[in-house]
């Protein structure tokens, strides 16, 4: 199965990964290419599931064919029937194309081969022609269900925003089996966004108050993950898969120790074949002994840059 992806421009490496990561997390024999912002997978995950719990992908499809020659080349019987269409045009080259002639002039063509009915706004069925400079590709998408975003009742001027918890989550490799842990888990961000994606998660916190906070962030979205008032040492004593989280840094620590040593001995103590993906300041990343498989420098201002090392 051939399914495409277009991610944002917003950290499009880590964005093409985390699209693979997820793919592999179901199917270990994913094969993939990526193409600017396309990322193109051969794999039995559904493009459904994997848009749906994908942080940064614009569009998603399934792949029918490749094509040269516009006008000449395109194979639409390959297309999913459907009651109603829109044809869209993506240009990820580098050429000047003139995507609104070709959405008529070959959506004109469909409607005359098969009947089926425009419907530019609520389309059942999109035909997408993706143009890269080095391939064309021809591909449709249905509709999917729009994922409810968890709610965030109480928040913390310090703590990771929801797409950056979500994008280490699924670059973790975790699935619906598996037990994710975040030992720093502050207000729950990291444990709703696995929480929504299904995956079970348990978190840790030695301040009884963020601990509070985030039993309460669960709640209000119904979720039912294990929170444990304690240092991160606990993790020696739970079972899990994987550990994602969000290391201490600076004031949005509330330790007498310092981030430098809360790392150094936290690192440590990491199990050595559970999955990890870590985030922390730049600076302090030289604290970190891993050689992560990934490394992400994410800029957040001018004073403050973050490191996502993956594992």
């Amino acid at each position: 199965m051939q399914n495409f992806f277009v991610v944002s421009g917003e950290t499009t490496e880590l964005a093409k990964d985390e699209i693979v990561a997820i793919s592999k997390s179901y199917d270990k024999e994913t094969s993939y290419e990526t193409d600017s912002r396309l990322v193109i997978t051969n794999s039995k995950v559904p493009w459904e599931k994997t848009a749906q719990r994908s942080t940064y992908v614009r569009t998603a499809g399934k792949v029918v064919d490749t094509f040269s020659d516009l006008f000449s080349e395109l194979d639409l019987t390959l297309l999913h029937k459907s009651d109603t269409f829109a044809c869209r045009g993506i240009n990820l080259s580098s050429k000047r194309i003139d995507l609104s002639r070709i959405e008529k002039t070959v959506g004109a063509t469909i409607k005359q081969a098969s009947g089926i009915k425009v419907s530019l706004s609520n389309p059942a069925l999109t035909v997408y022609l993706i143009f890269t400079d080095n391939q064309n590709y021809l591909g449709y998408s249905t509709k999917i269900p729009v994922q409810k975003r968890p709610k965030k009742i109480i928040k913390s001027p310090f703590e990771l925003n929801w797409k950056l918890s979500r994008a280490m989550v699924n670059l973790s490799g975790l699935n619906e089996d598996e037990i994710l842990c975040d030992p720093f888990c502050g207000t729950g961000t990291i444990l709703l966004e696995a929480e929504s994606m299904g995956i079970k998660s348990m978190g840790i916190d030695f301040d009884k108050k963020m601990c509070s906070v985030a039993k309460k962030n669960l709640a209000a979205n119904g979720y039912h993950s294990k929170i444990i008032n304690a240092g991160y040492e606990h993790i020696k004593k739970i079972s899990f898969d994987g550990i994602v989280t969000d290391l201490p840094y600076g004031i949005s620590s509330k330790s007498s120790e310092s981030p430098k040593k809360i790392i150094r001995d936290f690192i440590s103590i990491l199990p050595k074949k559970k999955k990890i993906a870590l985030m922390c300041k730049k600076e302090l990343v030289d604290q970190i002994e891993l050689k992560p498989a990934k490394r992400y420098e994410i800029y957040r201002h001018k004073s403050l840059t973050r490191t996502i090392l993956i594992k």
